[in-house]
C-alpha cells in the first residue's frame, strides 16, 4: 500500500472526520463532560467565594484575640455587656420582639 495513495484517499478523512464528530458528541453530551464541568465550574466559584468569606471572618477573629491579649479595655466592656453585665449602678432595659 502505498502512503501517498492512502494520504489522497477520501476514506481515510471521512473515517477522520466521523471520529471527531463522534468524540465531539460524547464530549458534550455525556454525564462527564461539558455539562459536568460547568457544574464543577460553578462549584468552585461557590467554594472561592465562601473561602474569601471564611477568610475574612477569621481576619476579624484573629484581631479580636489580639485586642483580647492586649486586654483592651473598650473590648472587655463591650463582651461583659454583650453576657449581659452592667456597671454598678446601671439598670439594663431588655426589649422583645414584637413578633
Amino acid at each position: 500500500m502505498n502512503t501517498n495513495w492512502l494520504l489522497r484517499s477520501s476514506t481515510l478523512y471521512g473515517a477522520v472526520a466521523l471520529s471527531a464528530a463522534a468524540s465531539l458528541a460524547i464530549l458534550l453530551l455525556s454525564q462527564d463532560g461539558l455539562p459536568a464541568l460547568k457544574r464543577r465550574e460553578a462549584e468552585l466559584a461557590q467554594a472561592r467565594t465562601r473561602l474569601m468569606g471564611l477568610n475574612h471572618r477569621n481576619r476579624e477573629l484573629l484581631q479580636e484575640v489580639q485586642r483580647l491579649a492586649a486586654k483592651d479595655p473598650e473590648l472587655m466592656e463591650a463582651l461583659a455587656r454583650r453576657q449581659g453585665y452592667a456597671r454598678p449602678g446601671e439598670t439594663i432595659y431588655t426589649f422583645r420582639n414584637p413578633k
